[in-house]
């Protein structure tokens, strides 16, 4: 005869067994997600505050609408014009306390996509809304002046993508390019603005990490956030210019990376641009161009790939993608880093940073690649190796 409180208590140790093997079984499952999910986003604070301008084509009427602080109200001015000449811009930069003035310019369609290399490169990636971080770097470079004037020459400035996002100066950052762009035109330089997944994410109207402060500041104009940025805006018109790759000597530039699937698929740097551009402002499930959801895909997509940079490719498949765009070496951003960081004998050069944590401890740094060489620079114009990185003259 069996013991009924033996039996019951092994009942109800197997019960506890088994409520505890599922527990141990539901956090394995969770894992990967806890380990990888990161830090929590921090709270947004912010409201709506000094932003803009923004220009705005209205039929024949050019719209300028801004957002002033006046003592603790944020108000709106707006004016509208008829002729793109009559506008000088002013773009106030409220957390650095800095001014800078711009006219508008005429852009073509569709930028370049394949340059000689100049004699200096200075390379930025994921500013996201960070003025301070941009000047610094800009400065640091002697890129601009005090007063935001190019002073660079000749030089290129490339700019990698994601100057969108998690900032509160994105709008003073874009101006500042803008400008810039024209000013290093007529000195024989060039500003080269690369499309990144947030640029991308903010045409199609994808709003996933932009800070209160611009729904708030768009509440207040009267317009939609995606209309800030559609066709009918100067900043929305001047973007859909921009590449999502570019070559410049034997380098080549992009937001994320060039991923196998797109190099066994034959795509051309000229190719991937236009369905780029063909398709600025799209969200993902409304490209029906199946080449061009490729170039747009979450994973394998050149704004969205971040294997290669994340050390999980090798170098014989860099080497394949390069030899397929006859380059030597590829520049991009999008994966954090703790440093630059050149992989595969040199072929990939990473170059996001944590912008707002370096500049807190005085290490702000960006790319420089002078005469062929790649060093470190940082905002007090100090050059490093990149990991003894170094390559010879005109390569």
């Amino acid at each position: 005869m069996v013991n009924s409180r033996k039996a019951s208590s092994c009942y109800v140790h197997q019960s506890y067994f088994c409520i505890l093997k599922s527990n141990i079984l539901v956090i394995l499952s969770l894992l990967p997600a806890l380990l990888f999910a990161g830090d929590p986003p921090p709270t947004d604070y912010s409201r709506a505050d000094t932003d803009g301008p923004y220009v705005l084509y209205r039929g024949p009427e050019i719209v300028v609408k801004s957002v002033v602080r006046r003592d603790s109200q944020a108000l709106v001015s707006a004016r509208s014009y008829r002729k793109k000449a009559d506008l000088q811009l002013r773009s106030i930069v409220s957390e650095t306390r800095d001014t800078f003035y711009f006219p508008l310019h005429d852009f073509p369609k569709s930028q370049p996509d394949v340059y000689e290399l100049p004699e200096r490169m200075l390379v930025i990636s994921d500013i996201e809304g960070n003025f301070a971080a941009l000047k610094g770097l800009l400065q640091g470079a002697n890129a601009i002046d005090k007063k935001f004037n190019w002073n660079f020459g000749k030089g290129h400035v490339v700019l990698v993508g994601d100057f969108f996002d998690r900032g509160t100066q994105v709008t003073e950052c874009l101006w500042l390019l803008y400008k810039l762009e024209a000013e290093a035109e007529a000195a024989g330089g060039k500003v080269h603005f690369i499309m990144g997944n947030h640029e991308i994410m903010n045409l199609a109207g994808q709003h996933d990490y932009v800070r209160r402060k611009y729904f708030e500041n768009a509440e207040l104009i009267g317009e939609p956030l995606y209309r800030l940025y559609d066709k009918n805006s100067e900043l929305g018109r001047w973007l859909r210019t921009k590449n999502a790759v570019e070559k410049i000597g034997t380098y080549v530039f992009c937001h994320g990376g060039i991923s196998p699937e797109l190099t066994q698929g034959k795509y051309k740097i000229d190719e991937i641009n236009a369905l780029a551009r063909e398709f600025y402002g799209f969200p993902m499930a409304e490209i029906n161009h199946p080449r061009a959801q490729k170039v747009f895909d979450y994973q394998i997509g050149i704004f969205w790939y971040r294997k290669a940079a994340k050390n999980q490719s090798d170098s014989e498949t860099i080497s394949t993608t390069l030899t397929a765009l006859d380059a030597k070496r590829m520049v991009v951003g999008h994966a954090l880093h703790d440093d630059l960081t050149a992989y595969y004998g040199g072929q990939l050069i990473c170059i996001d940073l944590y912008h707002e944590e370096n500049m807190r401890r005085g290490t702000l740094k960006t790319l420089y690649i002078e005469e062929g060489r790649c060093y470190g620079l940082d905002s007090s114009g100090e050059k490093s190796s990149v990991f003894n990185v170094v390559f010879a003259k005109g390569q």
